[in-house]
């Protein structure tokens, strides 16, 4: 991982996260970017935030199947860190979350309370931006992930849940968790590689996509649900696809 464009995410996360710090940026960015939800669409930010849902973002992965073996072990690695940074620190931080501050902000979707930092949607997003961008190596699809995650990631400013400290926390410790997920997941791909190691997560998250067919309500995001089936049914499609094409 010594190419430039993988530390490059979490360089600026860091900067950005001491800037915001320093010059007591937090309440007034979070209050700008809060009023894009009713100068716009809350539906428009429903749909975008729940791409840092955790069953979605799963989802999302199933693709990797039978396509990037190495991406899906890693993936493992990925979801093991991207908890440890989330739950690590939520438990640690008592921050609490804007609603609880300023009672009139903008809310779409729960308007949760406590528990702020750092933000378990933007850490999600950046976390599989990173594992996929870093792994295809591929300049516009680097661009295009992390254009993606930034937006997701900001809409949580926008719903109303997340200061920008919680959101460049995630950014910051998604990417550095996929970096470290790549590299765990290189060294121990022995393992990886077994056919019933790949079986089992390619399962895992089929279940993901299937329960996002079914319905996840959990996302608190209801505007989204048509959005939610069809990211499950075309994640679902293009595993199929993908195995029928191996069984050819």
């Amino acid at each position: 991982m010594r190419h430039w464009r993988a530390w490059l995410v979490p360089a600026v996360a860091a900067v950005s996260f001491a800037v915001i710090w320093a010059l007591s940026l937090n309440q007034p960015l979070f209050l700008a970017l809060n009023r894009l939800g009713p100068a716009t669409s809350d539906w428009l930010w429903a749909n975008i935030t729940v791409l840092g849902d955790t069953v979605v973002a799963f989802a999302l992965c199933l693709p990797l199947w039978r396509r990037r073996p190495d991406l899906l072990w890693a993936f493992l690695f990925l979801a093991l860190l991207g908890t440890l940074w989330v739950h690590g620190l939520k438990h640690f931080f008592d921050v609490a979350r804007p609603p609880g501050v300023f009672p009139d902000a903008h809310i779409i979707g729960p308007g949760y309370k406590a528990g702020s930092f750092p933000s378990g949607h933007a850490t999600t997003v950046f976390a599989v931006a990173g594992l996929m961008a870093i792994g295809a190596q591929f300049r516009t699809t680097y661009v295009i992930l992390v254009t993606a995650a930034l937006i997701a990631a900001l809409s949580r400013s926008v719903v109303g849940v997340h200061w920008p400290l919680d959101i460049v926390a995630g950014a910051f410790g998604g990417w550095v968790s996929a970096i470290l997920a790549l590299e765990l997941g290189r060294r121990t791909y022995w393992l990886g590689s077994k056919a019933w190691v790949q079986w089992s997560l390619g399962l895992f998250l089929a279940i993901c996509a299937a329960w996002l067919v079914i319905g996840h309500p959990r996302s608190g995001y209801p505007q989204a649900d048509l959005v939610q089936r069809a990211i499950g049914i075309c994640c679902l499609g293009a595993a199929a696809a993908r195995l029928k094409r191996a069984a050819a």
